[in-house]
């Protein structure tokens, strides 16, 4: 490489010319390729023996998944979002100590809790996505942008057990009874309980109630149930769907003894105080319009902002095909979700008042005071509706607790303990390499050339002031 880096400029060059890049190029090439081959060779001698053989992080690690109807949101079985640090809350960490019989061991929770975290596993569809972009799908880049990576898998992770005092058997136990912990509070925490309240059914002799707001009370009670049932049945397992269709059949059942109780107790005009049922019905009916204006308003207010809302259009080319893509934005869904929630609730207090205005026909037909013989009837037949009506929860109830929950979470790799490694990927380093050979051979050749032409000047004066003394 020892060679003439001296450039003659013509007089009138200026500023840079292809001749200049071509003479740099022309010096700098094998400088390029022989720097760039030396670094990458010295990031293989690097970077290698360090992702093979340096480990960061002593772990004990194991991993679970949540199988329901929601998680791909986000959310816990009840609709809310999903608190992952109650897999490791000291609740359940205590639990799991005591259990696995490691109180000797660790006797302070809180410093296991800090050695611990709880940590999302990529899902397969950003995994796919992160591939595609990476090979120049410019519409899987384009939907990584917005992508936003939901996991339903966790890592459980302690970090450094052996600095806790746990022997690598030790921390595989406390991970297993961990799980089992978690479990336990997890179940405890979504048994459904405010939708399967057994305490409700125990009405039928309050004199307080009349029975149509009895029978109110209680198929609207019955209504969740069938609404979970049916969700259930549409989204579990063959096995369970058969169990949760059989309840569902047994809730047909009972369903149809309500309708029939509420068509004795309307057919025979059976009130316990009509006078005080008169004044409770006009008062509930007087109510119920207050709200339902109110919400008239507040559709038409939803209407006129869905109106205004245009959507977006993107333009984009895949391998040569021109796509359009038309999108509207998030808060449209938002707004039509409220919009369909509020006709409900419309729809709902419009067959109450429809309810209202019948029952008021009925009291208003005599107004002399129920027979006590009717009245003891409905007492009866209600009874054994609310013994039934028990019986049936307590089904959904035991049934939800065993099957859908139990199977709402699995544990989906055993413990292990290893050490973690540094991620990187050897392709970046060599990327990385190469480019700061070509960079550093490019400055050393233009330092090279620029010290040739002040040498060649400086030469090229002196002969000048030579041959001028000559003269």
């Amino acid at each position: 490489m020892n060679q003439d880096y001296a450039y003659a400029e013509d007089e009138n060059e200026e500023g840079i010319t292809f001749k200049k890049v071509g003479h740099f190029f022309k010096k700098s090439w094998l400088r390029m390729i022989i720097y760039a081959v030396t670094l990458v060779l010295i990031a293989t001698a690097v970077a290698v023996p360090i992702k093979v053989f340096y480990k960061s992080e002593p772990v004990a690690q194991t991993s679970i998944e949540f199988i329901y109807d929601g998680i791909e949101n986000g959310l816990d079985p009840n609709g809310g979002m999903l608190d992952t640090d109650s897999i490791i809350s000291t609740t359940v960490l205590n639990n799991a100590v005591q259990s696995g019989n490691l109180g000797g061991v660790i006797k302070d929770i809180s410093k296991l809790r800090s050695k611990m975290r709880v940590e999302g596993v990529e899902t397969d569809e950003y995994v796919r996505l992160k591939e595609a972009a990476a090979n120049g799908d410019k519409d899987a880049a384009n939907r990584l942008r917005n992508y936003t990576m939901i996991p339903t898998r966790f890592n459980i992770i302690i970090s450094d057990p052996e600095e806790l005092g746990l022997s690598d058997d030790q921390a595989k136990t406390l991970l297993n009874k961990i799980v089992a912990s978690f479990y336990a509070d997890f179940q405890s925490r979504f048994a459904k309980s405010d939708m399967f309240l057994t305490s409700v059914f125990t009405l039928a002799e309050n004199e307080q109630y009349e029975f149509f707001d009895i029978y109110d009370m209680y198929t609207m009670s019955l209504d969740s149930v069938k609404t979970y049932l049916t969700r259930i049945s549409e989204s579990s397992s063959a096995a369970s769907t058969v169990t949760f269709n059989q309840l569902l059949s047994e809730y047909n059942i009972i369903s149809g003894k309500y309708v029939l109780f509420n068509a004795y107790i309307t057919s025979n005009n059976i009130w316990r105080d009509k006078e005080t049922a008169r004044n409770a019905l006009n008062a509930s009916k007087t109510e119920i319009n207050n709200k339902l204006e109110p919400l008239k308003s507040y559709i038409v207010s939803l209407k006129e902002l869905i109106d205004k809302i245009k959507p977006n259009t993107e333009t984009t080319d895949n391998g040569g095909i021109h796509i359009e893509n038309v999108k509207y934005p998030p808060e449209l869904l938002i707004y039509i979700d409220k919009l369909n929630e509020a006709n409900n609730q419309v729809l709902d207090y419009e067959i109450k008042i429809k309810n209202i205005d019948t029952r008021l026909e009925k009291l208003n037909e005599e107004s002399s005071a129920t027979d006590k013989a009717l009245i003891d009837s409905a007492i009866e037949t209600l009874s054994e509706l609310e013994t039934q009506t028990t019986e049936f929860v307590r089904k959904v109830q035991e049934h939800y607790k065993s099957t859908f929950l139990s199977s709402s979470v699995r544990q989906i790799q055993s413990p292990i303990v290893t050490r973690r490694s540094i991620d990187f990927s050897l392709w970046v380093v060599y990327i990385v390499a190469i480019i700061a050979g070509v960079v550093a051979a490019g400055i050393v050749t233009i330092v090279k050339i620029t010290k040739a032409n002040a040498a060649a000047e400086t030469a090229q004066k002196t002969d000048e002031k030579q041959a001028e003394s000559a003269k």
